[in-house]
């Protein structure tokens, strides 16, 4: 890498640095912003004084030590640490994304700047919008969510996992199943939204590509076995007064009067994407994220939490999670075969891409500006 571009890399990671440091310093000090850190700064602290369970205390932990580390308050920890995760994020997302596309003869010689445009499509694209439905988040979710800390935090462990397996398929080497069971269970104590769609997802793509190595099934069994315990002992301290109900539709239906329509508009880019490009199906990193994405639909749509914690709806982070996961990989590939497709395609995808960016990047705008994640609406669809 040239030294012009490790400058502009290195900017571009302080930049954003600065501007989640700005975001979740505003959502833990301000009283305006609206997001999860100030619950889960409160729930820390109840923690480690023993007044109450945690089941996934990752992101507790890690700020909880930095600040006796740094000897800074619990909120300052909050807001330096979530600052760092989410910028780690943006690494994790800019190294694949070259990565994938340093492979395509086109594209090789391509300066950083060209990786840091497509980061920032990523980190920015947002679902579609249209007229009747014109709030951005609510029944849709989003491909990137800004109000919830603990999906920053299972983040990276859900990308690694999968990206671990996969190359363990692909090489045959044990330390990448070790790789990805490591990083799977460490991804229960972040957030447990992953795996219990992980796991369903992987399981489907090994039988429809007849994975029948001793080594694919010992890892899968293990990472199912110490899931299951873990998930167990979770669960069964998690819920105290509510517990796990079957509901169909009832907590989506609260946010959305058209279920299945919310479903295209969030999904707008990697649907049309992959009706346009079927062939993609037949890889296995595709059939994960897909099949994640159907049983995080599922998860969404028959299952809730009784009592209190019913309208928070934390079935949907699983979806929300793959929603997310999807758009990763679809946006990459895109840009890798871009010049390969046809013309008709690329104008199609290409114009659908770029709306959607711009709705993203709208809404982030906004959170900024300290409105409402939930409410923020394209003002002109009206």
């Amino acid at each position: 890498m040239l030294k012009s571009d490790r400058i502009v890399v290195f900017f571009f990671f302080a930049i954003t640095f600065f501007i989640f440091y700005f975001l979740n310093y505003q959502q833990v000090f301000s009283g305006t912003y609206e997001s999860d850190t100030v619950e889960h700064i409160e729930i820390l602290k109840q923690y480690f004084s023993g007044k109450r369970y945690l089941p996934h205390p990752l992101w507790h932990y890690c700020t909880y030590y930095i600040s006796k580390v740094l000897q800074i308050s619990i909120e300052m920890s909050a807001i330096i640490f979530s600052s760092i995760l989410m910028t780690f994020w943006v690494i994790i997302v800019f190294y694949f994304t070259k990565q994938q596309l340093a492979m395509v003869e086109k594209i090789k010689d391509f300066n950083s700047m060209f990786y840091v445009m497509v980061t920032l499509a990523i980190l920015m694209v947002g679902p579609l919008v249209v007229p009747g439905d014109y709030i951005i988040y609510l029944g849709k979710g989003s491909p990137n969510i800004w109000h919830n800390i603990t999906i920053w935090m299972v983040k990276p462990f859900a990308f690694l996992t999968i990206v671990s397996m996969l190359t363990a398929i692909q090489l045959n080497k044990n330390r990448y199943f070790l790789f990805s069971y490591l990083f799977g269970i460490v991804s229960l104590f972040a957030k447990p939204s992953f795996i219990i769609m992980f796991l369903p997802a992987v399981f489907f793509v090994a039988l429809i590509n007849r994975y029948n190595t001793k080594k694919f099934w010992m890892f899968y069994g293990a990472m199912a076995a110490t899931s299951l315990v873990v998930l167990l002992y979770q669960f069964s301290n998690t819920f105290g007064e509510s517990e796990v109900v079957f509901d169909f539709l009832g907590v989506w239906s609260r946010s959305s009067s058209n279920i299945v329509l919310s479903i295209i508009l969030g999904l707008a880019f990697p649907l049309l994407f992959t009706f346009l490009n079927k062939e993609i199906l037949k890889e296995p990193v595709f059939q994960v994220v897909w099949i994640q994405v159907l049983v995080g639909i599922a998860l969404y749509a028959l299952m809730a939490q009784s009592g209190r914690q019913y309208s928070h709806a934390n079935f949907s982070w699983s979806y929300m999670l793959a929603v997310n996961l999807l758009y990763l990989f679809s946006i990459v590939r895109f840009v890798a075969i871009y010049q390969g497709l046809m013309v008709y395609k690329r104008c199609m995808l290409s114009l659908l891409l770029l709306i959607q960016i711009s709705i993203g990047a709208y809404y982030f705008i906004k959170i900024l500006q300290g409105q409402h994640p939930l409410y923020i609406s394209i003002f002109f669809l009206r």
